[in-house]
């Protein structure tokens, strides 16, 4: 530094001050939504906590017998759970109704493996959308298919079947077709046309696939994954293939299968020995 040069402290804070930005006039920064999200820490469950709930399904309909993993016709297609009810008789009791459920993690074992398997979904779900908006048209263009006897308006149902919309029968026609080439051939389908149960029910993870690509005569029970607990989505409807002799093999394979959980429950193997029968466990509340 020169000696001729002389630093003004005054000189020097005026210098700084001028160069020195206003915050105000500063844009401020955007700000970074700070989205501390309580992550849903969705815990999956198990497959042994699906069938717990999906069971939960079963027993709230009040069977006489249950059980798990039941052969239908042969032990190659087996019911996640199914139960029987039955009616006591002077001559006997007598098996009155069946109902099996079958449970799946995923949409692969719902369809059969075709190819363009997506493409035939997505289309399917069109075709839906597209029956929504007819079924739109039809409440206005024909307001005397409505029921009469319901209360609520918003709640009221419709006899569409009875439309003289020629192109909305057709639609329906289209999509039953699509429904049943996606579903042809699959498990799930070779297991209700054994004839041996007279509600199917198809119990699924939430939000897994929309209930229109299922077959209408499968009910669709919901499994959350939050915790173990069910809803009924849609009930099944009742097959006309079961016979009287159907249903009571169906039931001899139900109470067979249920065997296992008496023998396991008291300790005791299918060769007769002997072991600590489980603990019993804390209760879960299954439904809000």
């Amino acid at each position: 530094m020169n000696n001729d040069q002389n630093m003004d402290l005054f000189e020097f804070a005026e210098f700084n001050a001028a160069n020195t930005p206003d915050p105000s006039a500063v844009a401020p920064e955007p700000e970074i939504p700070v989205t501390v999200e309580l992550e849903k820490k969705t815990r999956l469950l198990s497959r042994a906590e699906l069938q717990q709930a999906a069971m939960a399904f079963l027993v709230s309909k009040n069977p006489d017998a249950i059980a798990l993993n039941v052969p239908t016709r042969t032990s190659k297609y087996r019911a996640s759970v199914a139960g029987f009810w039955k009616h006591a008789r002077r001559s006997g009791a007598v098996v009155t109704r069946t109902a099996l459920v079958m449970m799946y993690n995923d949409i692969d074992n719902c369809f059969a493996d075709c190819a363009g398997k997506v493409e035939r979904m997505e289309m399917i779900n069109a075709l839906q959308n597209e029956k929504t908006a007819m079924e739109a048209l039809i409440r206005k263009q024909e307001p005397h298919l409505a029921a009469a006897d319901d209360l609520f308006s918003e709640f009221r149902s419709w006899d569409y079947a009875s439309s003289a919309n020629r192109e909305y029968h057709k639609l329906c026609r289209t999509i039953t077709k699509e429904l049943e080439i996606l579903c042809k051939g699959s498990k799930l389908e070779r297991i209700r046309q054994a004839g041996v149960a007279d509600q199917c029910y198809l119990a699924i993870p939430e939000n897994l696939l929309s209930p229109e690509l299922i077959p209408p005569v499968w009910g669709i029970v919901e499994l959350f994954f939050s915790r173990p607990r069910f809803q009924l989505v849609r009930e099944a409807q009742m097959q006309n293939n079961v016979t009287p002799e159907q249903r009571t093999s169906f039931a001899l394979n139900i109470a067979s299968a249920g065997a296992c959980a008496v023998r396991f429950s008291c300790g005791v193997d299918h060769d007769s020995s002997l072991r600590r029968p489980p603990r019993r466990r804390s209760k879960i509340k299954m439904n809000d």
